[in-house]
């Protein structure tokens, strides 16, 4: 789950996360943050799993928090995303694009005339556009940053950028960072 951290006391060890999307708080323990850089704060957006303690009250367990770089990062372990692989439903449409395109070429062969090739065209060019364009989620919703090794949450441009093939993924910090590096049009 993602939350933010809505209250913490930092002499006691212990705070509150609010869930996105919902309005109840989940008490979370010190002990229960993974090794970060520095102590949880108010604001803090985390990620971390619930459980229900022996009372059956809600508790966050494995709280990580989101663009902070972990303690020791050269012996911390990093969250590496795979690449894109080939699944059921690509092999799947590659096996149908073949079939369309031999029954097309077929069509047009024995008749003589494109238009009997028209339809098995069609559908072979919409097949191929949506086997181009599937958009597919990497296994781990986290991953660490590759400039400064920050745990982040994947969200729309990490996902874009791996299906196109990325395997360097960075964090928004680290990619507003970069953008702002960048020269402005025209000013070259």
């Amino acid at each position: 789950m993602k939350g933010k951290i809505v209250s913490w006391k930092d002499d006691k060890g212990f705070g509150f996360i609010t869930p996105e999307g919902k309005s109840e708080q989940v008490f979370f323990h010190i002990s229960s943050v993974k090794k970060a850089a520095r102590k949880p704060e108010v604001g803090d957006v985390v990620i971390f799993e619930a459980a229900k303690d022996s009372q059956g009250r809600l508790k966050a367990t494995h709280v990580l928090l989101e663009g902070v770089s972990l303690a020791n990062p050269s012996t911390s372990k990093r969250i590496v995303t795979k690449p894109v692989t080939k699944d059921a439903l690509d092999y799947f449409a590659y096996f149908i694009l073949v079939a369309l395109l031999v029954v097309s070429l077929g069509l047009f062969i024995r008749t003589g005339a494109p238009e009997s090739s028209l339809v098995p065209g069609t559908i072979f060019l919409v097949v191929l556009f949506f086997s181009l364009n599937r958009k597919k989620q990497p296994e781990n919703k986290l991953f660490s940053c590759s400039k400064c090794r920050a745990v982040s949450s994947h969200d729309e441009r990490t996902v874009l950028a791996w299906n196109r093939g990325f395997n360097r993924l960075y964090c928004k910090a680290c990619h507003q960072a970069w953008l702002r590096e960048q020269p402005k049009d025209g000013l070259k």
